[in-house]
């Protein structure tokens, strides 16, 4: 049950892909993005001619599998209805000082479909609610990539910069928070210049992206900050002209997407007496994607609420489910994994009844059904039965007429979830791993121990709950102060409930205070340890390490990252 924002004639079928090859279940595939500031201000306040343009915008941009446009304000029905034929497309939010200018087209089917306003602005552009969209498009079963759309902040005022800003840090804190273990592409107008003092553009490679011209084109190099501006744009494409419609991209644990050309296309989009068609030429990227062997996902099924789920990212190596957990009651509340080595899978809240399965040995999860329904205008998940390969069931909740079954693949088992989940579960699908002849057992759990104070890393009262601060005190042997690792996928667990992990709170500078938070395997929880240095470096920016603050040494003083500087506040011990 996927449900998107569309005209009414985008069902949710079976789609003739032009410029995308895949197929359901497919290992691998290939599609193409577009990013277009099209200039549809109403004229004469835009800076192009989009009476005249949209219309031949229309027909240029049916070559792409996914498009993303900004700035579609006024003539949104010339580009539309003129030539453009993809199969699901965003409504329009509204006309100039209405909308958001925000749309995106797609001969893929998405869900999940949403719009959000900046929460700053300054000047002019709080006359329009500009901001970013979001949605989850199928490649194939189970294979989804999170994409972005967004139009941030204009100019260059103190005030414009610093709106701007928190514009960046916007999207990427919603990004950790409902993309958390997703292939996630951000493509859009972000106004941004590597080489401008005052853009935080570089927040996106903090958070494990890649900027696909800075990869395709300047093979890595980043432009340097306060530098001149790059603007030797007679080829557009090239290393010398940073432009600021940008595409970044991040993989996750299932799939892999790999940027295979990057053009500014500076000859296709122009009029017939090579005029462009608005104020910015798109961006296009051709793209192909694989998945890993060591999962495979089911489709979803329920509403689009809640927060996002996807274990992905949270799941170790061979995993064993030893027992299944759910809550019930009218509804489906909470579904669980307990795995052999201690870890929990566990999405939903704290209501109806639970009930728990116990597998034995060589058993495992074979199959799921499951029904969804209305509650209070929003489509949640009632009714859940498990069955084992030796055909043992736990169930619980009502039966609906909407409902489906996902049986694991030959070879493979249930072992976690992907979806949405509030206090209830809104949207469920299963995560499949290949099945192990031995169950791996108990995870590892040790001290964290301070190298310059001596002190152990500790959960402050031992409260656990997400945002509870992380802190220095006397080593005590409390399950509060006893973690596990694992380099899979860079988690650091509490023993004290292993449904916690350590996160850095989404800074990615000097001071970001670390907490635990409940994991969800995004780029704010994943840490590289290093037995031998000491250090705990974030995954995706590892300049950054796990510090005790000013170097304490006095119980329940702080722990944040910082710069490495190789000090013995920034070096910890692992005792067992």
């Amino acid at each position: 049950m996927e449900i998107t924002r569309r005209l009414p004639r985008a069902l949710l079928v079976a789609a003739t892909v032009i410029g995308a090859s895949y197929q359901a279940g497919a290992n691998a595939g290939s599609f193409s993005t577009l990013t277009y500031n099209i200039a549809g201000l109403l004229e004469p306040f835009s800076s192009s001619n989009p009476a005249t343009n949209t219309p031949i915008i229309s027909c240029k941009i049916k070559g792409y599998t996914l498009v993303n446009v900004q700035e579609d304000f006024n003539y949104h029905a010339a580009l539309y209805d003129t030539c453009d034929d993809h199969t699901y497309r965003s409504a329009t939010s509204g006309g100039m000082g209405i909308g958001d200018g925000l749309n995106t087209l797609s001969y893929l089917p998405y869900m999940d479909w949403e719009r959000h306003a900046w929460s700053n602005c300054n000047g002019v552009d709080c006359l329009t609610p500009k901001g970013f969209t979001h949605a989850r498009v199928r490649l194939a079963e189970g294979t989804y990539v999170s994409l972005y759309n967004l139009h941030t902040q204009a100019q260059t005022a103190d005030a414009d910069l610093a709106a701007r800003q928190q514009n960046i840090l916007q999207i990427l804190a919603f990004v950790e928070a409902q993309s958390p273990s997703d292939a996630v592409i951000v493509m859009g107008d972000t106004n941004t210049r590597y080489t401008r003092v005052g853009d935080n553009i570089r927040e996106f490679q903090k958070h494990g992206f890649t900027d696909v011209w800075i990869n395709s084109v300047r093979g890595g190099g980043v432009p340097t900050l306060g530098g001149p501006a790059l603007t030797s744009c007679t080829d557009t494409s090239s290393a010398a002209c940073e432009v600021v419609d940008k595409v970044f991209f991040r993989t996750n644990a299932y799939v892999s997407l790999s940027a295979l050309n990057y053009l500014v296309d500076s000859v296709s989009f122009v009029d017939t007496a090579g005029n462009q068609l608005s104020d910015h030429y798109p961006v296009s990227v051709n793209w192909s994607y694989s998945t890993s062997p060591n999962f495979k996902l089911s489709d979803q099924w329920g509403g689009p609420h809640g927060n996002v789920y996807n274990d992905v990212g949270q799941l170790p190596a061979k995993p064993v489910v030893s027992e299944l957990m759910i809550r019930t009651g009218a509804r489906v509340d909470r579904v669980e994994t307990l795995l052999s080595n201690g870890y929990i899978m566990s999405h939903g809240g704290a209501g109806g009844t639970e009930q728990r399965l116990t597998l034995g040995s060589n058993e495992y999860l074979s199959s799921l059904y499951l029904c969804a329904g209305q509650r209070s205008g929003e489509t949640r998940v009632f009714y859940v039965r498990f069955a084992t390969n030796t055909g043992r069931t736990l169930s619980g909740g009502r039966t609906t007429s909407s409902c489906t079954t996902y049986t694991a693949p030959s070879g493979y088992q249930i072992s976690g979830f992907h979806g949405r989940s509030g206090d209830e579960v809104d949207k469920l699908g299963v995560v499949y791993t290949p099945r192990q002849s031995t169950a791996p057992g108990a995870a590892t759990y040790f001290q964290i121990v301070n190298r310059n104070s001596g002190l152990c890393m500790d959960i402050n009262n031992a409260t656990m709950g997400s945002g509870t601060n992380v802190q220095q005190w006397t080593c005590n042997g409390g399950n509060w102060q006893r973690w596990s690792y694992d380099a899979t996928t860079g988690l650091i667990r509490s023993l004290q409930d292993p449904r916690y992990c350590l996160d850095n709170g989404g800074t990615y500078s000097d001071g970001a205070n670390v907490q635990i938070w409940a994991c969800t395997g995004n780029a704010n929880q994943r840490f590289t340890l290093d037995t031998v240095s000491g250090s705990i470096r974030m995954r995706t920016y590892p300049t950054q390490v796990v510090d005790a603050f000013n170097a304490s040494a006095t119980p329940g003083s702080n722990i944040i990252t910082w710069t490495d500087s190789g000090a013995a506040n920034q070096r910890w011990n692992f005792v067992p």
